[in-house]
Order: C-alpha cells, then structure tokens, then sequence
C-alpha cells in the first residue's frame, strides 16, 4: 500500500530548537529551529560544514554530548517531548526514531557479524532484514564481519540496522557522501522506495543538492545555525529567494559551466569573465603507463588481481580523470605512480625515463606528487601546518633552512590559506583548510605531475569549487599535468580534458571528456552517467555577457 502524505496529519514537528556549546555556552551551533514532517515525507536538509544540520537531528534523537545546553520540543504522533531532556528520547530510538550515519564502518560493531548486528535488535529473519535494505547477496554477507564488506554493502547493513524495528521517522545522516554514483543512486532508490511503502518518513541530511532534488519532497536550507530559506525542492532549487542558496547552486559543476571557475576571486566580475583553458592539449605525453598489473595474495594463497594490463598516457598539462566504481583499481593504479603500489609487470615512465620501483630515484620522487582523499588522515595531528608544508624541502634538503621556511610560506599563500592559519595544527582547521595544507605541501617540490585521489569528494559544495578552481588556476599558472580520481562524474566533467574508465582492474573506455559524457560506448560508462544525479537549470538565466565558450 503506497500512504498518500497529503492526505495525513503531521507526524513530526520541531519547535524552537537552540542548541549551544563551549564552557560558557557562547557557541550557538543551532538557533531557534522549527520544522514539521509528514508520515511517507522526504525532508532535505542542506548546508555548509557548521551549518548546524547534523546537530539539529542528534538533538532530535537525544545524541548530543552532555555539555550541550539544548532547548526546544518534538511533538512526535502527537505526544510532547522536551529536547532538554535527552534521557525521555531513549524509548523512541530504534523505534519511532531511527538514525543512519555517514560512516557505517563507525556504527558497525568490528567485532561481530552482520546476523549478529540483526539479532540484537529484531527477532525478524536477518535475510529478510537485508533484502529491505536492497541487499540481494545477503547469504554471503550475513556471517561476514564489517571491514569484509564494501562501502555500498556497509552502508546497507546499517540501513537494515535502522529499519530493524520499522521506525516511523529516518534520519539519514550523510550516508551517501563518499559512494559511487551507482551505489547511491541503489540507496536513494530504495529510501525512497520504504518510504513509500511503510508511510515512513525521512529526514535526509546532506551537501549534495543534486541528492536531493532527485530523492526529497522538500527542502530546508541551513545557514550559521538558523534555517534560512524552506519550501518544495522543485522551487527551492529552480528559483532560490536567498543569495546564500544561489552561491550554493552556482557553486555546483554543471556542463554549461565546464572549465570556467566556480567562485568568486576578491570580485564578482573575476566570476562572471573567467575562462580557464579546457578541452583536448594536444602536448607531448609526461606519464605514461605502459601494461601495468598489481597483484595481491589472498589468505587462502589464491591471487587477487586488482588492475589488469592497464596502459595509460599522461600528456604534459593536461588534466586526466580517472573514474570508476570502489574496488575498480583506480587508487592502486595510480599509486603505482609514486611507488606506493608495486606491480607485478609492466612499467610506468616519467619523460621516457622509467621508474625502478626496487630503488626510486629521488628526483622522481620530487617530480610526481600524491593528494590523498583524507587530509586529515594525511596530516601529522601533532606538527603545526607550516612545518608540515615545509617538510618535503626538509626531507630532499633543499636550501637553508630560512629559504625553505620563506618558500613554504609563499605556496601556504598561493594556496589561499590565511597567514593566521600557519601556526595552527591540523585539527583546528576545517575541511577545506586541510586539503589546502596538503595541497600547498605537495607543491613546495615544483612537481611535474600532482596526483589527486578523491581529493574533493567529502568537502562541501562551496569549498570544492575552490579546490577545483585552485587546481585549474595552478595547471593555467605552472603548467602542472594532474592525474584527477572521482566517483563524482560532474566535478570530472568539468575539470578534466580527457577520461579513463576502470571497471574490476580493467580499462573499459577512454576518450576526451564531452565526447564520452556526451557519446559513452562502453555499457558500464552508460550505466555510471545514467546514475548521475542532475539538478534542474535555474529560472535565473545568466546573462549573455557572463556565458563561457569552452
């Protein structure tokens, strides 16, 4: 039975949510937050990192620290509950509330199988529990513990976990930010599915805008703690009243925007007049990969071969994506690179000089740079940015100790970092900030070639638009060849000149980019497009004056 949510009361409301922080309660993380839900309704929260989403729905749920100051009332199926009291809550979790978190891997129980993480919250068939969630290979996955399962079957698994008690409200917490696109398009798909079916409402917090306006009914836009712009998704997104919402949608890839920057440098003008070099560089190649193949031994002694005969070139300043589901070969591939990975045959070769992966020399080692997906795993937690920044002039002893400080201080600039940033350590800076320190560190070497591997995939929507915008700045500026590795098919589309496509260690497609987003021949390259999530044109149109030609 599909529940018709016009036709129904509401099940939720929120009224007058303020939550603040910190010793003397001066931090306001959420101010004065009310909002109602409807039983079968998909509700959209959206926002910047700080924006105060995820705090409002672990207030709901009763999970906030005790040093939080919470004020405000749920009305849940038509009974009061006081937010200041979280120890009231406990009964509904799991029951009338349920919550999925953006690391299944953190929810997950290491130590127990996934029947086991059933068992304990429903006497329901645990098979049956993971076929709701969309898990057909349940039998399979059932005796297997968390780090033995995918992203995709993880997240699942804690979906099946939240739905163990069939709850009448969902919050979903992130879950989709770092899944492939046919992954996520299987998640939402099914969301969307049980709430139909069960009248369950869900309230889905997330950056990607494109998320929600394929899966949400509404949408709540968040700003600073304080919800500053509500309604349908199909207004909100297409005609936004507040600015805040509009720098938000602008900041997102879109192909009428290919190669052109996202944000604003210092003036509005620099947004509307920019126009970064795009398309197809016809250079002589840099890198090239020459029949690479990694193997790995299993515990069983059987052979797992992650990336099979794979050949690629990298011509001098182009940037090159490299695309693909999880487990597709495309990090191993490339760390092969930087001698991270060592293959089994084949050979990689910089400026028709090959790499000796038993002795790499440390001019190549200057020359090819690697930016991980996590800064903050990448960062030493303990060392100030500015010394971290300068670290790879320490370790090739390059210059006085003084010119390495003043050199690494300059590239902490170019990478838009605030000179009062330098003496902090990484876990005072945001997200954005991080990835910038790890950018600025791997070019204090001047390196020909910049590996960036899922470098934006976890950032906002406004601070990927300027790691995207500094990265075709410094390709524009040094002439620097990067090799660009994403699930995220529109920041591909609109940063790279040519594409590869991996699929289970093998290259399936490759091409320049329009003509394979436009023109896929491979029926995985068909499939991954298809999955793209798109957001609708702006009734705001842009001026002719502001258009680019790429």
């Amino acid at each position: 039975m599909i529940l018709d949510r016009h036709s129904v009361a509401t099940l939720f409301s929120l009224r007058e949510l303020s939550v603040a922080f910190g010793a003397t309660l001066r931090h306001i993380a959420v101010s004065n937050v009310s909002f109602d839900v409807k039983p079968g309704e998909i509700l959209g929260i959206v926002g910047e990192s700080g924006s105060g989403k995820s705090v409002t729905c672990r207030a709901l749920i009763g999970l906030l620290p005790e040093r939080a100051r919470v004020q405000g009332e749920m009305i849940f199926e038509g009974q009061r509950f006081s937010l200041s009291k979280p120890r009231g809550l406990a009964h509904l979790r799991g029951v009338g509330l349920s919550m999925i978190f953006q690391d299944p891997m953190s929810a997950l129980d290491p130590l127990m199988t996934v029947r086991r993480h059933l068992e304990l919250r429903t006497e329901d068939d645990p098979g049956t529990l993971l076929r709701s969630a969309g898990l057909d290979e349940h039998r399979t996955v059932l005796d297997s513990y968390p780090h033995q399962l995918s992203g995709g079957q993880s997240q699942r698994v804690a979906i099946a976990c939240a739905l163990a008690r069939r709850p009448k409200l969902l919050i979903a917490d992130e879950p989709t930010t770092a899944l492939d696109v046919t992954v996520q398009a299987g998640i939402l798909q099914r969301l969307r599915q049980l709430s139909r079916e069960r009248g369950m409402a869900i309230i889905f917090v997330t950056h990607d805008l494109a998320v929600v306006y394929r899966l949400c009914d509404r949408v709540l836009v968040m700003r600073d703690g304080r919800i500053i712009e509500h309604g349908d998704v199909d207004t909100v997104l297409t005609a936004p009243r507040e600015s805040y919402t509009r720098d938000l949608l602008a900041a997102i890839p879109r192909p009428a925007h290919r190669g052109r920057r996202l944000t604003a440098a210092g003036n509005e003008a620099d947004k509307r007049t920019i126009a970064l070099r795009s398309g197809s560089i016809a250079s002589k190649p840099l890198l090239r990969f020459e029949q690479i193949c990694v193997q790995y031994k299993r515990s069983d002694g059987s052979v797992l071969e992650a990336v099979r005969g794979v050949s690629a070139v990298i011509r001098r300043g182009e940037i090159l994506g490299l695309v693909g589901e999880s487990g597709s070969g495309k990090s191993t591939f490339a760390k092969t690179a930087v001698g991270l990975t060592v293959p089994a045959s084949g050979r990689i070769l910089l400026n028709d000089e090959p790499l000796d992966w038993r002795r790499p020399q440390m001019r190549w080692r200057r020359d090819v740079q690697y930016i991980f997906q996590d800064p903050r795993g990448a960062l030493d937690p303990s060392a100030r940015i500015l010394s971290q920044v300068r670290l790879p002039l320490d370790v090739h002893r390059l210059g006085p100790k003084a010119e390495r400080t003043a050199h690494a201080h300059r590239q902490m600039i170019e990478a838009q970092l605030d000179e009062a940033l330098f003496s902090r350590k990484p876990g005072s800076l945001s997200g954005g900030q991080r990835q910038r320190a790890t950018i600025a560190r791997a070019l204090t070497l001047q390196p020909k070639v910049l590996i960036c591997d899922e470098s934006v995939s976890a950032l906002d929507v406004s601070i990927q638009a300027r790691i995207l915008d500094l990265l075709m700045e410094l390709r524009e500026r040094l002439g620097l060849t990067i090799l660009f590795i994403s699930h995220d098919l529109s920041v591909i589309r609109h940063i790279c000149d040519r594409v590869l496509v991996m699929r289970r260690g093998e290259l399936v497609e490759e091409g320049e980019t329009i003509d394979l987003f436009q023109h896929p021949k491979a029926a995985y390259t068909q499939q991954l497009l298809a999955a793209l999530p798109v957001l609708p044109d702006c009734i705001e149109q842009e001026p002719e004056n502001q258009r680019v030609v790429v």
